[in-house]
């Protein structure tokens, strides 16, 4: 899919952004490159468990709502190349791209299918979270060895705090909202400095497991609206995957989706997102 004939004009994204307050990044594939922590410490744990070890295109399939939905499509796949077979996005004549599913493939976003995998091969909630324990042990140690901000977010976000005045009216704040766990997210926001230092660039973030409800729920947003004393029409959710684009959409708030992250042009353009762009380095 050519995504490029889908990007909204600069110029016009620029112009909404200068009406805003509130910047709620979303963390992987937004601001953040992870992957290269995140497949080691999936592979890591599916090691552990005696389950075959899956590519980082795979993982990076696998990547979205919460670190749990991670480990499960994880999981599911490596039964799948155990067995011989294919796992990730769907794929022509495999998985469900044309509607119809295939015992050959598994499509990783497909929560029935992950389901059944997991099921048939044993794997019940309980064994889940032992998976889980494994790769969050592991990826709490590494979670910042290779990852980086993309091109553009840090000089972003400066700009956003360069911005902001003591007038209430001229304010800008910059937020997170994220479905990674609190201590990883933490501990990389603090090694490139949006937090921790005598003034956070981050003014405020919530995680998966400290917001109301993860993404797609609009909980985390109105947290973050009610914290900081802004206005919907005044905030943009910038994302790169379903969930963020789903979340601004139930909070009713602008949203400029990145189609250069970790979520699937194939997957984001049918949900009709409004303002689209390649990556936030565009926006320089």
């Amino acid at each position: 899919m050519n995504s490029h004939e889908y990007l909204t004009p600069i110029a016009e994204i620029k112009e909404r952004l200068a009406q805003k307050e509130l910047f709620i990044f979303d963390l992987d594939g937004t601001l953040f490159n992870t992957l290269g922590d995140l497949a080691p410490a999936v592979n890591y744990a599916l090691k552990h468990f005696g389950i075959a070890e899956i590519s980082t295109e795979n993982v990076r399939s696998c990547i979205g709502n919460g670190s749990r939905n991670l480990i499960r499509r994880a999981v599911a796949s490596g039964i799948m190349y155990g067995a011989s077979k294919t796992a990730g996005e769907p794929i022509e004549n495999k998985g469900n791209a044309s509607g119809n599913k295939c015992a050959d493939h598994l499509d990783v976003r497909d929560a029935e299918a992950v389901a059944a995998v997991l099921e048939s091969a044993g794997f019940d909630e309980a064994k889940i979270d032992e998976v889980l324990n494994v790769y969050s042990a592991y990826y709490w140690e590494n979670c910042t060895e290779h990852t980086e901000p993309y091109e553009g977010v840090v000089e972003f976000i400066d700009w956003i705090v360069s911005q902001n005045a003591t007038a209430r009216e001229s304010r800008k704040i910059a937020a997170m909202l994220t479905n990674k766990p609190v201590n990883p997210a933490k501990k990389i926001l603090e090694k490139f400095g949006l937090i921790g230092r005598t003034t956070d660039k981050i003014s405020f973030y919530l995680c998966g497991d400290t917001a109301p409800e993860r993404k797609p729920s609009p909980a985390g947003i109105f947290a973050i609206l009610k914290a900081t004393g802004v206005a919907p029409e005044k905030a943009v959710m910038i994302g790169d995957d379903t969930p963020d684009v789903m979340a601004a959409k139930n909070a009713g708030i602008d949203c400029i989706t990145l189609l250069e992250g970790f979520g699937r042009p194939e997957n984001l353009l049918p949900l009709e997102p409004k303002y689209t762009i390649g990556h936030i380095k565009d926006l320089l």
